[in-house]
């Protein structure tokens, strides 16, 4: 390792562990098996939450799906139980596309079913309160074996709009809806049904399997909703990996996960590190640089791209990326060109072998002086969901272990385990396989340990 730091501040954020992500809500169901999702964060609204949904186990799995294989899954029986649902930010400006996403396997053994919907967003003005939905998910079995996906806005027969082809039973299908928001007239909902692959963008993903565009106009949508109807109508269905984002890129893509990126001001250079747990087909990294505004000027813009008035960034370097692995995979970069008065803000624009690019979020370094005591600050945001920053300064060398407990003193994931230098650090946290609830971090070295308390709220 390298020795004698000279660092002030070191800020970074990585939002949900993938490049420049906007995802409004993701259920990956990481509840105990058995449980009912109304003791999980869903509120029902046709009752009282005794005979909601319940946890099923093993989740459902697609290959390159970004929620595949994550925690457990639900079941959606037609046995005429209690409908749920969740809230999300607000979208109401004309024009915006709403996306979701999810997994589905029909597990109906029926020989044939009318259809019903089973999964739907809408406007709900309180947990138990919808006052309209939209873009509902219907499906039907048409012969044993045989199931077919389509899209209405209401639930009154004859009007859902369903896909030409069939599909089958006891297989898992990637379901992408888009709704978009017309202010002065009808709304549309399409509807793409996906085997194998996930399209990269709207285009990639050829013409919807259903769509539906004479739609009256429900122009505030904040939830989704899962529906459980009767047996005589309503498909029995395994759901799992629901997604909601108003781009695409953050449903049905798996780009280059980056699970942290930090910078150091070292020896008088800046050396920045980043991870990533996945890679599709990433060409590699174009590091990009610009002059920043000092920390204290910054106060209630940390989350903000870096204005004009900063300076534009600039490229200084590239580095090659692994193409596709699953693999986690370790990259670093050593700034040569930087005055130790100044403060810089870096960030990467990964590059496909198509050209296609994102942009990480914005990390940030200042010169200054060693810290002088062994501290660890709390963690940036708190409550959050499902990614938090926590640093931590070391006056002295030494082995730092960084790890995150449940409140029965239970390690659940170890953050750092590794010799570092004295300096001040900035760690990013990914908690997207824990469940919601109190958590306490821990950080030791040589002897000393500091513990704080944090809140993963799903």
């Amino acid at each position: 390792m390298k020795k004698h730091y000279l660092f002030v501040i070191v800020t970074f954020w990585v939002l949900g562990g993938i490049l420049n992500a906007q995802v409004l809500l993701e259920e990956n169901f990481d509840y105990t098996a058995g449980s009912l999702l109304s003791a999980s964060g869903w509120s029902a609204h046709s009752g009282t939450g005794t005979n909601s949904p319940a946890v099923v186990t093993p989740g459902l799995t697609y290959t390159d799906y970004l929620s595949s294989g994550i925690g457990n899954a639900t079941l959606i029986n037609n046995l005429g139980g209690e409908d749920v649902s969740r809230e999300f930010t607000k979208q109401d400006v004309n024009g915006t596309s709403i996306y979701a996403s999810l997994l589905v396997n029909v597990t109906d053994a029926s020989a044939s079913k009318t259809g019903d919907y089973f999964f739907h967003l809408g406007n709900r003005s309180a947990p138990a309160t919808f006052t309209a939905f939209c873009a509902r998910l219907f499906a039907k079995i048409t012969a044993a074996g045989v199931v077919n996906f389509g899209v209405s806005n209401t639930s009154t027969a004859g009007t859902q709009v369903y896909s030409a082809a069939n599909y089958a039973t006891n297989t898992t299908y990637l379901i992408i809806m888009k709704y978009t928001i017309n202010q002065t007239g009808n709304d549309q909902v399409d509807m793409w049904v996906k085997s194998t692959g996930v399209p990269t963008n709207e285009a990639s993903a050829g013409t919807a399997d259903a769509t539906q565009n004479t739609l009256t106009g429900q122009d505030t949508v904040n939830a989704v909703g899962l529906r459980q109807g009767s047996s005589s109508n309503s498909v029995a269905v395994i759901v799992d990996g629901i997604r909601i984002s108003t781009t695409w890129s953050d449903l049905a893509t798996v780009p280059v996960e980056l699970t942290s990126f930090s910078a150091n001001s070292v020896n008088g250079n800046v050396e920045l590190l980043w991870k990533t747990a996945t890679e599709k087909n990433n060409n590699g990294f174009e590091i990009e640089r610009s002059l920043s505004l000092i920390p204290s000027q910054r106060e209630g813009t940390i989350n903000s791209p870096l204005g004009g008035k900063e300076g534009g960034f600039v490229k200084i370097g590239f580095v090659k990326g692994n193409g596709t692995t699953t693999n986690l995979s370790s990259y670093s970069f050593t700034d040569k060109n930087v005055n130790a008065n100044s403060a810089y803000s870096y960030r990467l624009k990964q590059i496909d072998f198509d050209g296609t690019f994102t942009y990480s979020n914005i990390v940030n370094v200042s010169a200054g002086q060693s810290p002088n005591t062994f501290a660890l600050g709390q963690n940036f945001p708190n409550p959050f969901n499902p990614s938090t920053v926590i640093s931590y300064s070391l006056p002295q060398a030494g082995v730092v272990t960084l790890a995150i407990f449940n409140t029965l003193g239970q390690k659940v994931k170890e953050v750092v385990n590794g010799f570092q230098d004295a300096g001040n650090y900035t760690v990013s946290l990914n908690a997207s396989d824990l469940s919601s609830g109190n958590y306490i971090y821990n950080v030791s070295v040589n002897g000393q340990s500091i513990n704080k308390k944090m809140l993963l709220l799903k």
